[in-house]
């Protein structure tokens, strides 16, 4: 039937009419839990839901039992809810699979029954190759897939404005989307650090308790680490990398965000000198960009100090590095410190 994001899916379910199935999958776990909640809130019988609702841990049980709860009549209620939480279809057995296969063939007719298959932690694939792929294609085809992708930066500003106003405490546009700069788009620990702030400031939260009382995600440090190579700010690159480091964050883990931020500076330097610019980036590499316009902007601007032998020069350090950390015995701090060196250096043997 479809593939839809969250806010589609609330729509949606104002139809009054539910999919007789759904898979919510994605990569933030607030709007999956929500948008489970929501379901719930629309669909969930109310009479008898002892009998009419039934929830299955997708590792203990079996296709049987999820097919037979789901054909399974309602008791003096329109439909009957089967929840299965994460269900792993690459690791059941063959015999269980074809089965699973057969049923999500066929639920298409059962009107009587809301079938929701909720990942917690397993990773519905969207590849066609594997078995959680084609689970995905069958629900897709037979039902709703709604994928809870991260939303951009100013729908998280708009959820964070949402529930500070439910709580009574006062929080600006500006500041808003300031934390989500600042703490990273992870909603669930954004809501943990509005709750934090509203503890500690009552009514109106400032922008210097935020600066005071939050703590800068991982991505958000590694960015600014790559960030100062690029403008050749040293102390602060290294700064920030122990601060990485005493924060027991993996190295490969602040590489792949370093290299992301000079990918961009590369593919920003090459688009400019076809007379392109950001815009024509975010239409050719679509989902990658989606609520990163301001950094690649960044990258447009700092890109011209940089010529396209340095650029390739720093890709080539950031790839080496990459395999020795996942291929030598080295230790990884002392790797990404030479990283940093090296990087420095070439950009001063460039000037």
């Amino acid at each position: 039937m479809a593939e839809i994001n969250y806010s589609a899916a609330a729509g949606q379910l104002s139809s009054g009419k539910p999919s007789p199935v759904y898979l919510i999958c994605g990569d933030d776990g607030y709007l999956r839990r929500r948008c489970l909640e929501t379901l719930k809130e629309a669909y969930k019988p109310d009479v008898l839901p002892e009998f009419n609702y039934t929830e299955f841990d997708g590792a203990e049980c079996t296709v049987d039992e999820i097919s037979a709860a789901a054909e399974t009549l309602p008791m003096m209620a329109e439909r009957r809810m089967v929840v299965v939480k994460d269900l792993d279809a690459a690791a059941i057995s063959a015999d269980q699979y074809r089965k699973l296969e057969t049923f999500l063939g066929s639920v298409a007719g059962n009107d009587s029954c809301v079938l929701i298959f909720f990942q917690v932690s397993v990773k519905a694939s969207a590849k066609s190759g594997d078995r959680q792929g084609a689970m995905r294609a069958l629900i897709k085809k037979n039902g709703t897939v709604i994928n809870c992708k991260t939303p951009a930066p100013a729908e998280i500003a708009d959820i964070l404005l949402s529930e500070a106003s439910k709580a009574g405490a006062q929080l600006s546009r500006a500041d808003a989307s300031y934390m989500v700069e600042r703490c990273g788009s992870d909603i669930t620990n954004l809501l943990s650090e509005l709750a934090k702030l509203h503890s500690l400031c009552g009514g109106k939260i400032t922008r210097a308790a935020i600066d005071a009382n939050t703590t800068q995600s991982v991505d958000v440090k590694a960015y600014m680490l790559a960030s100062n190579v690029i403008s050749g700010r040293r102390g602060d690159a290294f700064r920030i990398m122990e601060e990485l480091f005493d924060e027991r964050t993996e190295p490969v883990a602040v590489l792949a965000i370093m290299s992301g931020a000079f990918i961009d500076l590369y593919r920003a330097k090459l688009a400019a000198e076809q007379r392109k610019n950001a815009d024509d980036l975010t239409a050719l590499f679509g989902e990658e960009y989606k609520g990163k316009e301001k950094r690649l902007s960044f990258s447009f601007r700092d890109c011209r100090r940089y010529s396209v032998e340095l650029l390739r020069k720093w890709c080539a350090m950031l790839c080496a590095t990459d395999a020795a950390l996942k291929s030598s015995r080295v230790d990884g701090k002392i790797l990404m410190e030479k990283l940093l060196a090296e990087l420095f250096a070439a950009a001063e043997a460039a000037r």
